[in-house]
């Protein structure tokens, strides 16, 4: 599949209203309205600079994602670099560890990640691997996307597999792991075996495979489905409604992906609006996307 997304952090837990209101109010607002609006996000900010104030323990992370709903990448990364660097909080590495490395400030960012492995800190790890894959260190990625799998991460399976299908061309390696992680409770497994099944040429079992990850809600399901309905069964209406139905659930990636679909089908002022999203929150294609296609847009997002 040529088209596909790859999580990483996704967020603190909800916190305790007895325990901390103005984080729980926060936390509210944000799960409350259909997407990020500028006024939800102001209300955010300003209901967690008083929580950061008063010393509520989720507010750190809870402003920076609404620092990074703004764009504001490095407001984000000063949110979260003393909790990390300084206090050694594994929960928050993998989110600064991604904020600094879409920022470009890979070394910060790997010491950032390794906090979050030597914390034990299952998506974190993940999200390492996934940042060392991308960095062409494919052996070190192994090693951290096997650590994941170990420790329990939901995404790391599917991250391990794709590493020994694409980067190794390993398919027989790829199949064994993804029969072995199997499991109709993690959905993100079956994405895995689909993939295989789907660079085996069997592509009814990689339908069926797909079809299940995203009832199940396995996270990207629903992109993995939308990309493979358009590549494989050139079923752009099912394609367009899976993939809405990913940004609808707040699928990670998935403004970037409805964005590239309404694009390639030339429809480049409704993918504007999901493409800033996306750029927004620091995914490179789609500022790239922005500087090639969209002049003058892209100068917002630089930091």
């Amino acid at each position: 599949m040529t088209e596909q997304a790859t999580a990483g952090a996704t967020g603190a837990a909800a916190p305790h209203p007895d325990d901390e209101p103005l984080c729980a109010e926060a936390h509210e607002i944000a799960t409350a309205t259909d997407g990020d609006t500028v006024e939800s996000v102001e209300e955010r900010i300003a209901l967690l600079r008083r929580a950061l104030a008063s010393g509520e323990p989720s507010a750190p992370a809870l402003l920076a994602h609404a620092h990074l709903a703004r764009g504001e990448r490095r407001e984000a990364a000063d949110l979260l670099i003393p909790a990390v660097m300084s206090r050694r909080e594994s929960e928050h590495a993998g989110l600064l560890g991604e904020t600094l490395a879409a920022i470009g400030d890979h070394d910060s960012a790997e010491a950032a990640f390794l906090v979050g492995l030597d914390g034990g800190d299952p998506a974190a790890t993940n999200d390492y691997g996934v940042f060392l894959r991308g960095r062409g260190r494919t052996q070190e990625a192994l090693y951290v996307l096997d650590r994941a799998v170990r420790l329990g991460d939901e995404l790391a399976p599917l991250n391990l597999v794709a590493l020994h299908l694409e980067e190794l061309d390993d398919p027989v390696t790829a199949t064994e792991l993804a029969e072995e992680f199997l499991d109709d409770d993690r959905p993100a497994t079956l994405l895995a075996l689909a993939d295989c099944r789907l660079a085996e040429g069997r592509v009814g079992e990689a339908a069926d495979l797909y079809r299940r990850a995203a009832e199940q809600g396995a996270p990207c399901g629903h992109i993995y489905y939308g990309w493979f309905l358009r590549e494989h069964h050139g079923d752009h209406d099912g394609a367009e409604e899976h993939l809405r139905r990913a940004h609808e659930t707040g699928e990670p990636g998935a403004a970037f992906h409805v964005g590239r679909f309404l694009f390639d089908l030339g429809r480049a002022e409704e993918a504007q609006p999901y493409i800033e999203e996306a750029a927004r929150h620091g995914d490179p294609d789609a500022v790239a996307l922005l500087e090639n296609q969209y002049r003058g847009l892209v100068d917002e997002y630089d930091d």
